[in-house]
C-alpha cells in the first residue's frame, strides 16, 4: 500500500481527492485542519503525529519538519543503501505529497497586522513541496487542486510516468518560487520603500505564440494579476509575438487620450498613423493617410467601439490585428 500526505490550505475537493486515493489503495496521512475535515467526512486518515511520533507544537509552527516525514519523502527507492537505512530507522515511504501553502497573498490584502502576516508565512509546506519535487523520480508532488483529476487518472491508468512526475515537479518549484518572491517583495515594500536589493517579477503564461520575434525563436505571453485574462477577449485568430508587441504600442497611444475618438496604426513596432476626429470612421481615414503603404498588415488600435461602417472600411485592406474597446455584433460579422 502506498502512502499519500495531504496538507492543504485551499481545501477545494480535498475530501473527494482523498476518497479517490483510498480507492486506488493509498493510505492517507494528514495534518491539522485537513485531517479534521477528512475525519468529519468519515475519510480514513492517519494524523501526522502518529507518523512523526512527536506532537504538533508551538501553535502549529512545527508539525511536519521531521525526519519520519522528510525521510519518507526523500529517500531514494533506487538505492539499496537508502532502502536499508530507511528500514533501520523505521522510516516508511511517502509516495504522494499534496500541499498548498498558507494564504499569504490573501492575508496581506485583508490586513496590515504584521503578527498575523508573519503567522501566514508557510515553513513546513514549502519544505515538503521542495522535498517531494526533488525526489520526483519516485514521488508525486501536487500543489494545485485543479490537477487532482489529472493525477488520479494517471495513477488509475498506469500513466504515472517519470515524465508526468517531472512536469509536476517543475510546477511545484514554480509554486514555491512565486510564494517566496511574494513574501520578499512585500517585506521590501513594507520596510525598504519597495527598493530592496532584489525585486521579483512573477508572471503566469497566457499562451505560446507560433514563434518568437524571428522564426527560429520561441515566444509567449505572460500576465501579472490575470491582467490579460480579465481584460481582453480574442474574437478571432491568434496573435503572434510581433503582433503582441505592436498591440502594446498601439493600445498605449490610442488609449492615452481619454474618451477621444483616437485611432493608432502600428507596423513593426513603430506608429505609422494616428488621428483624432469627431468620429472613429473619420479618425481611421485620417490615420490611414499618414502612411497607407506601411499600414498594410499593421495593427490598428481603436479607442472606442468598432461599428459595421468602420469594419467595412477596415476590411478594404489587409490588417493583421484590430483591437478595440469593443467590437459590435454587426462589425464582427463583417470581419
Amino acid at each position: 500500500m502506498k502512502r499519500a500526505l495531504l496538507s492543504v490550505s485551499d481545501k477545494s475537493n480535498i475530501v473527494e481527492f482523498a476518497k479517490s486515493l483510498i480507492g486506488l489503495d493509498y493510505q492517507i496521512i494528514s495534518t491539522g485542519g485537513t485531517y479534521k475535515m477528512l475525519k468529519e467526512a468519515n475519510v480514513a486518515a492517519i494524523e501526522i503525529d502518529e507518523v512523526t511520533k512527536f506532537p504538533e507544537c508551538f501553535e502549529g509552527r512545527v508539525k511536519t519538519l521531521n525526519p519520519y516525514i522528510h525521510g519518507g519523502i526523500l529517500h531514494r527507492r533506487d538505492k539499496q543503501s537508502h532502502l536499508n537505512q530507511a528500514k533501520e530507522l523505521g522510516v516508511e515511504a511517502i509516495d504522494l505529497v499534496c500541499v498548498n501553502l498558507y494564504p499569504f497573498k490573501a492575508t496581506i490584502e485583508k490586513t496590515d497586522d504584521f503578527e498575523e502576516i508573519i503567522e501566514n508565512i508557510d515553513i513546513g509546506g514549502p519544505a515538503m513541496v521542495r522535498s517531494a519535487a526533488k525526489n520526483f523520480d519516485s514521488v508525486i508532488i501536487l500543489t494545485d487542486p485543479s490537477d487532482y483529476s489529472l493525477v488520479l487518472n494517471a495513477i488509475a491508468n498506469g500513466e504515472n510516468t517519470m515524465e508526468f512526475r517531472r512536469d509536476l515537479m517543475i510546477k511545484a518549484y514554480e509554486h514555491t518560487a512565486a510564494y517566496d518572491s511574494m513574501i520578499a517583495n512585500y517585506m521590501n515594500k513594507r520596510f525598504n520603500n519597495g527598493m530592496g536589493s532584489k525585486q521579483f517579477i512573477v508572471g503566469n503564461k497566457v499562451m505560446d505564440t507560433r514563434y518568437g520575434e524571428n522564426p527560429h525563436q520561441k515566444g509567449g505571453l505572460y500576465e501579472f494579476d490575470a491582467f490579460f485574462s480579465k481584460n481582453f477577449k480574442t474574437l478571432k485568430g491568434e496573435a503572434s509575438f510581433n503582433n503582441l508587441t505592436d498591440i502594446s504600442g498601439a493600445v498605449k497611444i490610442a488609449a492615452a487620450f481619454g474618451d477621444e475618438n483616437a485611432i493608432c496604426i502600428v507596423k513593426h513596432g513603430n506608429p505609422c498613423g494616428f488621428a483624432i476626429r469627431n468620429s472613429l470612421l473619420d479618425a481611421y481615414n485620417e490615420a490611414l493617410k499618414c502612411d497607407p503603404i506601411s499600414a498594410f498588415g499593421g495593427v490598428v488600435a481603436v479607442n472606442g467601439v468598432v461599428t459595421k461602417e468602420l469594419a467595412e472600411k477596415m476590411n478594404e485592406m489587409f490588417l493583421e490585428v484590430i483591437i478595440a474597446g469593443s467590437i459590435d455584433e454587426e462589425a464582427r460579422a463583417v470581419f
